[in-house]
């Protein structure tokens, strides 16, 4: 049954324009952006040189950074086209017209999610051991696996931009306005929700749990983890979550998001 759904998803997807365009670009975009790195000359402190963007452990953080990025933008709008794209040309309505049946079709998104998360965590590994191996001398197996819980952590950060997309795709199914609030969510409106209500009214943790921070914080800017690099903020919390704290949170926010876009979706015409 999941390998049918899978192939169906393919088969539907496969020639699509934007999508394919979308796929290209975080396969090309993935393993290259981090060689940036090498035009940072002078690196602050307390980090020795730009080298320790590509040796092992630290490839794992820089290299999962990056990730957080283009798998928000890249994989996340896919996720929310993989849904307006159905019901802009009405092959959503078709499907369940012609027997597929509402949980079948719905399953066949999440599967398909599931299924981008695991081919970008396996390239993501594929590109940390090989920049990490050709940039550290020396190394040892211990050495590259030393952050391996980096890579179940970056599988649940693309899950969890893929299932908000899921989300906004099901509630909203207009593909622009879909598209906006993805966007729009994670880009400005949690961070002006947070000034609005945490840094005008009150001050607690609370700040860290919003889904957009909680996903963000199992892949954050590695710097952040440095006392010295945190911004300076009169703060009585912690400026990151715990990568325990941003995993629990970010499965929390997954059940929420693939929750409320099965009831949707179970509950509205098609």
């Amino acid at each position: 049954m999941i390998i049918k759904l899978l192939r169906l998803e393919y088969t539907k997807f496969k020639k699509n324009a934007v999508i394919s365009l979308l796929v290209f670009m975080f396969l090309l975009t993935m393993p290259t952006v981090i060689f940036i790195g090498k035009e940072f000359k002078d690196v602050p402190p307390p980090l020795p040189n730009n080298e320790v963007f590509f040796t092992f452990p630290m490839v794992w953080d820089y290299q999962g950074y990056i990730g957080n990025w283009l798998v928000f933008f890249f994989l996340g709008l896919i996720s929310v086209f993989i849904v307006v794209n159905e019901v802009g040309y009405k092959t959503f309505r078709q499907n369940i017209i012609t027997g597929m049946t509402r949980q079948q079709y719905y399953l066949s998104k999440v599967i398909t999610v599931v299924a981008l998360a695991i081919a970008a965590t396996l390239l993501y590994t594929v590109i940390c051991l090989g920049i990490g191996m050709y940039h550290t001398e020396g190394w040892t197996m211990s050495d590259a696996f030393y952050n391996s819980w980096a890579i179940p952590r970056f599988f649940l950060m693309s899950i969890g931009y893929m299932s908000f997309g899921l989300f906004c795709g099901f509630v909203i199914r207009r593909s622009g306005v879909a598209v906006l609030l993805y966007l729009c969510y994670m880009i400005m409106l949690e961070p002006l929700i947070k000034w609005a209500v945490h840094f005008r009214v009150i001050q607690n943790n609370t700040i860290n749990y919003y889904p957009s921070n909680c996903i963000e914080d199992l892949m954050p800017f590695p710097l952040y983890r440095f006392a010295d690099m945190v911004p300076k903020k009169d703060l009585d919390f912690s400026f990151l979550l715990t990568y325990s704290q941003a995993t629990i949170g970010s499965i929390v926010w997954i059940a929420i998001f693939l929750g409320v876009a099965y009831y949707s979706f179970m509950k509205r015409d098609i």
